[in-house]
């Protein structure tokens, strides 16, 4: 099924050669193919589902765990301990570095000073080298786990049971596509975060020590107010996941819905139903919007206890300092100020955000176990979907063989082989009886008869047709000689190959000769012969490049007969002994019926088992078994004449040949006057493009270059009015406003607390007496302190301190939820108009654009819009201001500063176009690659049936799937590493 687009001859990774320094400067990176992945999970997987067979309960997640869990925990504890390590001794090298500088120098001498600073400097240089790989190996492991989990997703997709109903049946497609998209990539996320939820706690407390030694009891005054937040952050967590699992139900439902619109686009546009599936649509988004507001909401209360709770935390530990009549020295704020933020990092920021994702990641993988607890289809052909990574053999490439061959290779011979059966019976139907199911599994009684006791034999050389109104069960009864029903009494046996061309024909975005082979070897004279029978031959002479032509998703360049046709070619062209032809001259003319009829059922197929399904009766004429069905049970069978002259119902079915000659007679009118000739003729070579001149893939348009600034533009636009911009604008500059002014103060109040110090030891030390301290007043600093030039007492520079702090508080809740509340707006704006677009675009673009390309871009790329953008941006706002402010703060304290800060923001600046130029292409990469991996899995749920009937050919999409995610992979971990 896959074209060969992206097939390029590829050079060995060099990382397999590389040594360690290039693995550790990032100039090569890992080669993980899919297809071993997916066996690895795929083993761990079927030893979870033995468990269940034995009374137990298969779990995913073990499965996982036994596969990845155990390098993931050795390799985290490892970085975890030598990464708090060298975060907690940052701290004890920054105080004695600032007790240097302080008045009586604390006893430190210049070298000391230096191997301070050099081990504040060196500390920080080593754990970001440390840090990086570390992070690009935890990537590449979630990248491994994503991969194998989607490639375990498909093979399951393959041996689906359909006809169970629920979640198998209703939205399949969109239900996969978002499997695959939204809750596969949730689980790259989670490996980074996972070892956070054990590791935050044990560092938290190491940290509160340290800090226990530095300031005492004061201590607890602040990680008590912390700790009181815990309880609140989980329930809010717990919250928070259970709406995402509600989003993500909503979020099925939406691209099932777009699935569906996609599929059905012609249908609605005839009939201009454009603003009803508008307004359907709209109101899906709406409810996953709802559900999605809610957790931004949550989130809002969490991400302003993280960056508030912090600076209330060290406001509460330095005024019980203070109660406890403790002198405040810089030494000390700024230690216990830095061992604040390592605490906000992990106790208040990471843990939360750890739990966040793994409850998330929870949630995917529970999803995900669901679908592959669905029940799967036993139709016995002996395919092992279980390891697929075997070497493909050299011969083939995307379907075809390199070299034209006039024979079958030596692999089709020895599958031709085994086909041969020496029984004369090749099929037997007996007391089969089958149910469709409903959602009571156990009650047979609430279920609808699908077919009702139905016994019949095919033998080998024999034409079969069988007969019915619509709805009688035809169709259902192939279906049961494919074993793809489970019967509820009786049994099917089935004594050779069988070959099935579907009533709905299937067709997949390749070209015509890709879409008959199938995988198959080329073989020029059958090849020729099927083309011929089929009357497919005048048709590849229209076409631009003959059967080279792509057919497009579903077959959309071609008409209806062509389709049914090309699929008829693809059953006759295997090498089976049944071949089960459901209605194929129902899409086609009279004239061009009779002659599929006379040239490939009753010609080519002669010495092969058929049954051909038909509400024709005329085709029944010279079979040698008729079989008439009504309400899933055969009433009838036997030959025409016998059936003629017996069963009423086949007379009322007769009545249908009058009408068909007359309809041959008209088609015989309309040749005459329009010169056009049907007729069986030899083939000419122009019907197949042997030169070189392939057909111009059209892949996926990417932009190069910037983002255009009207894209930023067109986001505001959609979030709000101009006056709603300004208005955010102004909420983010005074919230910065505020947290600059906590930091100034802070530096202020210090400065006075040291001055204090500083003038109240020599006074002491002039009067000499013992009641010094009972003479100098409470306010001693206002009254002679010569530093405090605005005349403020300790309890004026707490208030200050503590306003600070409220208005920071409230400006950071209002500036979130009007933030959040204008991206969602923006978002449901631009899904709405991107809907709009596509609702109005003429045939042409769903001809050239592929379902899955048009889905990923409603859910992966919505998804990024909806759950990823609003916090990045907000970050980007956030160090955008700060930034601002600290070169506002440098300048108070020291213009001389500002001449090497300019030195590091113009190196910051060149790093910042080569790394977003670089980062902007890789993603654009990255986007574009993950369309033909969902147009694969959506092409695959419309034909599961006519796949499975190909037998092996299950392997075949499995590997090309996994090839397809292979080139996903590859701009994934470029993108990992920039």
């Amino acid at each position: 099924m896959d074209p060969g687009h992206y097939d390029t001859p590829r050079n060995r990774n060099p990382r397999e050669t590389a040594g360690l320094l290039s693995k550790l400067c990032f100039w090569c990176s890992p080669s993980h193919r899919a297809a071993p992945l997916g066996d690895t999970l795929s083993v761990r997987w079927n030893e979870e589902l033995k468990k269940q067979e034995s009374g137990g309960k298969a779990s995913l997640m073990w499965a996982i765990m036994k596969e990845y869990g155990f390098i993931l925990i050795v390799a985290n504890l490892v970085f975890s301990v030598i990464e708090s390590a060298v975060s907690l001794t940052i701290p004890m090298c920054l105080e004695g570095m600032i007790n240097y500088f302080s008045v009586s120098h604390s006893g430190i001498t210049i070298s000391d000073a230096y191997l301070y600073a050099f081990g504040v400097v060196g500390l920080q240089l080593f754990n970001a080298i440390l840090l990086h790989p570390i992070f690009l190996w935890m990537q590449t492991l979630s990248m491994k786990l994503r991969v194998g989990c989607s490639s375990l997703l498909y093979r399951k997709l393959l041996r689906l049971d359909v006809t169970t109903g629920g979640q198998a049946t209703e939205g399949l497609a969109g239900h996969v596509i978002n499997l695959l998209t939204s809750d596969a990539q949730r689980l790259d996320h989670v490996i980074m975060y996972i070892v956070d939820v054990f590791r935050a706690p044990i560092e938290s407390a190491f940290i509160v020590y340290l800090m226990y030694r530095q300031i005492g009891v004061a201590t607890f005054f602040g990680v008590v107010y912390l700790l009181l937040f815990i309880p609140l952050q989980g329930y809010l967590g717990k919250i928070s996941s259970n709406l995402r699992h509600k989003t993500t139900t909503r979020t099925d439902n939406r691209i099932r819905l777009m699935n569906e619109v996609v599929q059905s686009i012609e249908a609605i546009k005839i009939y201009a139903w454009e603003k009803t599936f508008t307004r359907i649509l709209g109101e899906a988004r709406q409810k996953e919007m709802n559900a999605l507001k809610k957790i931004w909401w949550l989130r809002t209360v969490m991400i302003s206890c993280s960056k508030l709770n912090t600076k209330v935390a060290i406001f509460f530990s330095i005024i019980g300092y203070v109660i406890l009549h403790n002198d405040l020295t810089a030494a000390n704020v700024f230690v216990i100020c830095y061992f604040y933020e390592s605490l906000q990092y992990t106790l208040v920021n990471l843990l939360p955000m750890a739990v966040a994702f793994v409850l998330e990641a929870y949630v995917s993988v529970e999803r995900i176990q669901e679908f592959l607890l669905l029940p799967e289809v036993n139709n016995l052909d002996g395919v092992d979907l279980l390891v697929i990574d075997e070497g493909s053999p050299g011969l083939h490439t995307n379907g075809t063989y390199v070299k034209v061959r006039t024979e079958p290779p030596e692999n089709d011979k020895h599958e031709l082989k085994k086909s041969i059966v020496k029984t004369d019976v090749l099929l037997i139907l007996k007391g089969f009886s089958a149910h469709w199911k409903t959602s009571d599994e156990n009650s047979l009684s609430s279920s609808i008869p699908a077919l009702t006791e139905i016994n019949l034999k095919i033998k080998h050389g024999t034409l079969t047709t069988i007969v019915g109104t619509v709805g009688s069960g035809k169709s259902t009864l192939l279906l049961a000689m494919m074993r793809e029903l489970t019967p509820t009494s009786g049994h099917v046996d089935v004594y050779g190959v069988i070959a099935y061309a579907a009533q709905d024909p299937w067709l997949f975005d390749a070209s015509v000769r890709q879409n008959i082979l199938f995988g198959q070897g080329f073989e020029m004279q059958r090849y020729k012969k099927v083309i011929e029978c089929c009357q497919l031959q005048s048709d590849l002479e229209m076409l631009p490049h003959g059967d080279k032509t792509i057919v497009g998703e579903r077959g959309s360049s071609l008409s209806g007969g062509q389709r049914a046709r090309v699929s008829l070619a693809r059953c006759v062209y295997q090498h089976a002994d049944l071949y089960l032809l459901d209605d194929p001259l129902a899409a086609v003319d009279a004239k061009v019926a009779q002659a599929i009829y006379e040239s490939c059922v009753r010609g080519f197929l002669k010495d092969k088992a058929v049954v051909l399904v038909t509400h024709q009766v005329q085709y029944a004429r010279y079979a040698d078994s008729v079989c008439v069905m009504r309400a899933g049970r055969i009433v009838a069978q036997g030959t025409y004449n016998e059936l003629k002259e017996s069963v009423p119902q086949f007379e009322k079915l007769i009545q249908m040949e009058d009408q068909v000659k007359n309809d041959e007679e008209k088609s015989k009118e309309d040749e005459n006057t329009t010169g056009v000739q049907r007729t069986i003729s030899v083939t000419s070579n122009s019907s197949f493009d042997f030169n070189d001149m392939d057909p111009k893939y059209e892949g996926e348009y990417q932009n190069k270059g910037s983002v255009d600034s009207s894209a930023y533009f067109e986001y505001v636009n959609s979030g709000g009015t101009a006056f709603s911009i300004v208005c955010l604008v102004s909420l983010f500059v005074f919230a910065q406003i505020f947290y600059s002014s906590m930091d100034i103060w802070m530096k202020e109040w210090i400065n006075l607390e040291e001055s204090i110090n500083a003038f109240r030891i020599p006074i002491n030390c002039y009067r000499n007496t013992t009641e010094t301290e009972n003479i100098i007043p409470s306010d001693f600093d206002t009254l002679e302190n010569p530093s405090n030039y605005l005349h403020l007492s300790r309890e004026q520079c707490i208030y200050i301190y503590a306003g600070l702090i409220v208005g920071c508080i409230i400006l950071t809740w209002n500036k979130l939820i009007v933030f959040y509340n204008t991206c969602i707006k923006a978002s449901i704006t631009l899904h709405d108009t991107m809907f709009r677009g596509v609702m109005n675009a003429p045939m042409w673009f769903f001809h050239h654009n592929s379902s899955g390309r048009i889905l990923n871009r409603f859910s992966s790329d919505m998804g990024q819009v909806d759950s990823m953008l609003p916090p990045t941006l907000v970050d980007c706002i956030e160090f955008f201001l700060e930034v601002i402010s600290v070169l506002m703060v440098v300048c108070l304290v020291n213009w001389w500063l500002l001449m090497p800060t300019a030195v590091v923001t113009l190196l910051f600046y060149l790093l910042r176009d080569l790394f977003l130029g670089t980062s902007r292409e890789l993603k654009r990469i990255e986007a574009i690659a993950r369309s033909p991996s969902l147009n694969h899995a959506s092409a695959t749920v419309s034909g599961l049936t006519t796949i499975r009937s190909c037998g092996d050919r299950q392997r075949t999409l499995a590997r090309e799937f996994d090839k397809l995610q292979d080139l996903d992979s590859c701009a994934w971990i470029a993108s990992a590493r920039r």
